[in-house]
């Protein structure tokens, strides 16, 4: 008999599904309706400056996109992550590391009084990225920063200060994509969708996405994660030892193992001998 030990998501999923969208605008609040209808939790990345003045700009299709209030993201998100995207969403590639540090932390600041919990994540507005904003991003006390570029795989980033965005949901490839991480056999696989949701208007894909939700909540090998859980799951499950007949959990969480086909959790600390 082949020995055979396969890392696994909590609840022994084999695989994960994270979504992340920016900027906080109104139709976030139809989109948390419909997470929260297929029992998915996503990662919303918020300028609280923004919020706080209400912002609104038009897009070239013409539609306003206004920034939700204060008033309304607390309960809104109440069930979901919060992330900062900076204070204001600059262009950040000439920005000095005061000026960068500034957009950091106090957006960091402003969320958690507002929401009453620690905000653990960062996305970088635009698609500029630098050493800099990476060094500014550590120095703030995030735990990763989600950039830009995507990486269009299923296998998770190993570098949490520069996580790729698995796909874009305007990428044409979106139904594919998705279809084939439903398939796949890969270790730990991911499948993580970034946008932000005016795009669901513009584009007309609010049938899209939904089908989307409703087919990923309907695979029982899948486990809904925000970015922060994936990560804090990910770091902890590198670290475990893994060898050809033993395993130990060195982390402070539990993990979880298929060992020869029987789901095995380790708690804290724990070890397990075939």
């Amino acid at each position: 008999m082949v020995n055979m030990i396969k890392k696994l998501y909590p609840g022994g999923k084999a695989k994960a599904f994270n979504i992340t969208y920016d900027d906080g605008v109104q139709q976030d609040i139809r989109f948390v309706e419909m997470l929260n209808k297929y029992g998915i939790k996503g990662t919303f990345n918020l300028n609280s400056g923004l919020m706080k003045e209400e912002f609104e700009w038009t897009h070239e299709s013409g539609l306003v996109v206004k920034r939700l209030p204060e008033k309304v993201v607390v309960d809104l998100y109440q069930n979901h992550e919060v992330a900062s995207h900076t204070l204001s969403h600059p262009y950040m590639y000439n920005l000095t590391e005061a000026e960068i540090m500034n957009e950091l932390v106090t957006d960091k600041t402003n969320l958690q009084r507002l929401f009453g919990r620690t905000v653990f994540g960062f996305a970088v507005p635009f698609d500029y990225y630098s050493d800099l904003i990476e060094k500014c991003v550590m120095n703030s006390g995030f735990e990763y920063a989600r950039i830009s570029e995507e990486s269009y795989s299923y296998i998770p980033g190993t570098d949490y200060y520069r996580w790729k965005a698995g796909i874009f949901h305007l990428n044409s490839d979106l139904e594919a994509f998705v279809e084939e991480f439903l398939k796949t056999d890969e270790e730990l696989a991911l499948c993580q969708i970034v946008g932000h949701s005016y795009d669901l208007d513009t584009e007309c894909m609010w049938d899209r996405i939904e089908a989307i939700l409703k087919k990923v909540s309907e695979d029982t090998d899948v486990v809904p994660v925000t970015t922060i859980e994936l990560v804090r799951y990910l770091k902890a499950m590198r670290n475990a030892t893994v060898e050809e007949f033993a395993i130990k959990n060195n982390s402070d969480i539990d993990l979880w193992f298929n060992v020869d086909g029987e789901i095995k959790v380790l708690c804290p600390g724990e070890s397990y001998l075939k």
